[in-house]
């Protein structure tokens, strides 16, 4: 009697630990199937070098997004100084990025069509995306180049002061990463003479920096827009962009022709280089290491500018520059590795 009651309360056992066992995936499939084990070992390797290759890929696609965009003065400038009004420009520049991605997206069979509730997303994304491109670009009126873009680039602190006003009050190490960009700015603002640059250039520039951190926020948090391929983003994008130009326009009335041959290549790089290809590698990158680690890649972009601004506009490099480029830098690494480290 005694033996019988062990090997049932063995059994109980048992049966107890194989129920537990079997809601761990890996013993639920030997469990099912002992040799799945190695079936399953192989599927967890592949998700992992799944995984890895999905950083690596948005690690990449965020390094070419931040240099592409940085291209904005190489192209822009050039036509806008030939006296080409800045609405005018963004809307050959998205115009153009449309038609030739609708042009790829048929020839390649990609998805265009979204639902309803997608267009309202992409439609307050094309507003944003053209917001930025409209206050930075005429921002390019006041100041150089390679400042407004630098300047633009604290737009990461931005949203630390969002955080605010919705009572989520920062951190002493977002709080110094604050002062440390003020003063970058303060610093970028300085002319050699001992003057102020226009306070009208800084003002459309933080605007423009406003409108990039709503866009990659929304892009990173809706799973609508999660859904689409970066492609389909892009063009819906460009296509609301150019109609909000458009109309912007008096719907053609106030539209000016592209002053010459050399303008309409300048137009076309724009809409390549730092339209098409860095808004389709940021989404490529928001979505796969997310929102905090591109605007860390992002830093490219005011360093390219910077570069393009002195090397080919001859824009001075001032020390002041220097120490306020450095200070930005500082301000956005210090803020986003320190609030990293403390999750």
């Amino acid at each position: 009697m005694k033996i019988v009651l062990i090997v049932k309360q063995k059994k109980r056992k048992l049966c107890l630990f194989s129920k537990a066992a079997k809601q761990i995936p890996i013993f639920a499939a030997v469990f099912k199937d002992p040799r799945s084990l190695s079936l399953s070992k192989g599927r967890f390797t592949k998700n992992t070098m799944q995984n890895k290759n999905k950083l690596s890929w948005g690690y990449i696609a965020g390094i070419i997004s931040g240099i592409t965009y940085g291209m904005n003065p190489l192209f822009g400038v050039p036509v806008i100084n030939k006296g080409l009004d800045v609405n005018s420009l963004l809307f050959y520049r998205y115009g153009v990025a449309t038609l030739l991605m609708l042009a790829f997206m048929l020839v390649a069979k990609k998805q265009i069509r979204i639902t309803w509730k997608q267009f309202g997303l992409m439609t307050v994304l094309g507003v944003l995306f053209t917001g930025c491109s409209i206050t930075l670009f005429e921002a390019y009126k006041y100041i150089p180049s390679g400042i407004a873009t630098s300047i633009l680039y604290v737009y990461p602190i931005m949203v630390a002061l969002i955080m605010m006003f919705l009572g989520q009050f920062p951190t002493w190490q977002t709080w110094v990463s604050i002062f440390a960009g003020v003063a970058g700015a303060v610093l970028l603002s300085v002319k050699g003479g001992g003057g102020f640059i226009d306070w009208r250039g800084i003002a459309l520039v933080v605007a423009s920096g406003l409108c990039y951190t709503l866009f990659i926020v929304i892009v990173n948090q809706s799973k609508q827009i999660k859904a689409l391929p970066n492609l389909t983003l892009t063009f819906y994008c460009f296509f609301i962009g150019s109609v909000m130009l458009f109309a912007l326009s008096g719907f053609g009335i106030k539209l000016n022709a592209v002053p010459d041959a050399v303008s309409w290549l300048n137009v076309l790089g724009l809409a390549v280089l730092p339209t098409a290809i860095a808004t389709i590698t940021l989404a490529a990158a928001t979505k796969a290491v997310g929102a905090t680690k591109t605007s860390v890649l992002g830093i490219l972009e005011p360093l390219t500018a910077i570069f393009i601004g002195t090397l080919v506009f001859k824009e001075p490099f001032t020390l002041n520059v220097a120490i306020g480029v450095a200070l930005i830098l500082f301000a956005i690494l210090f803020m986003i590795l320190t609030e990293k480290k403390a999750q």
